[in-house]
């Protein structure tokens, strides 16, 4: 049991700020193996799990300063984190606080410190002749998982005239196995984009390593050409 509270308390706020920062869009651009996810959660655990023990010490301090028959033991060693440990209360404590301040610690570096990094990195890139890099880990995420309506095509290069024209619904994430897209309303879009020229095509992924072509339709003119069609 002390084993297991142990990992608790020196692995909790370590591995929730790093699935929170995954589900909050940052992820990696392979997937991690389990001694790296182990070392990035040590990393981690220091700015939240230090927040989470210095708000537990300034309140002792200040219980302390005002009571004396019951004192709170204060945090200067990790032995000392590990004897409030039995302590079922800061466990509770502990637990608690570490879900809420990973979260946020998640958050802002999810949302301010990820973009300040990736800036800072590329006027060194810039500095030494080297392509920037993207907002985002993989071309996968900086294609296909935004929050915005897609219109597709999905084909093969050896097989080019087998074509399902759709609306993007749902896309894996980066880590899945497998890259998937489910597609809504294909057959209307196919009777307007099979063959409307005036339709133009944003982008087109290729997928090098499956032989997946799939062509980005610029969704203004693909609304234009569904409303000629039906809403005449």
């Amino acid at each position: 049991m002390e084993n297991f509270v142990t990992i608790l308390i020196f692995t909790l706020p370590g591995l929730l700020s790093y699935f929170w920062i995954q589900l909050f869009g940052l992820h990696p651009a392979s997937k991690h193996i389990n001694f790296e996810i182990a070392a990035i959660s040590a990393i981690l655990w220091f700015p939240v799990g230090m927040i989470v023990l210095s708000i537990y010490q300034l309140t002792a301090m200040i219980v302390n300063t005002n009571s004396v028959s019951n004192p709170w033991l204060s945090v200067h060693t990790l032995s000392d984190v590990l004897e409030l440990s039995n302590n079922l209360g800061f466990l509770v404590y502990f637990v608690l606080f570490s879900v809420i301040f990973s979260f946020l610690f998640s958050w802002f570096v999810s949302r301010f410190a990820y973009r300040w990094m990736i800036r800072l990195v590329n006027v060194v890139r810039r500095g030494s002749g080297t392509a920037e890099l993207s907002g985002t880990s993989t071309v996968w995420n900086e294609t296909f998982l935004k929050n915005d309506a897609q219109l597709v095509s999905f084909r093969k290069i050896d097989n080019p005239d087998e074509v399902i024209y759709g609306e993007i619904k749902k896309v894996s994430r980066p880590v899945e196995l497998e890259r998937n897209l489910l597609l809504s309303n294909t057959e209307y879009w196919t009777n307007i984009l099979k063959d409307c020229k005036d339709v133009e095509i944003d982008d087109i992924f290729v997928d090098t390593k499956t032989g997946f072509i799939i062509s980005l339709y610029n969704t203004d003119d693909a609304l234009k050409a569904y409303h000629k069609i039906y809403n005449k």
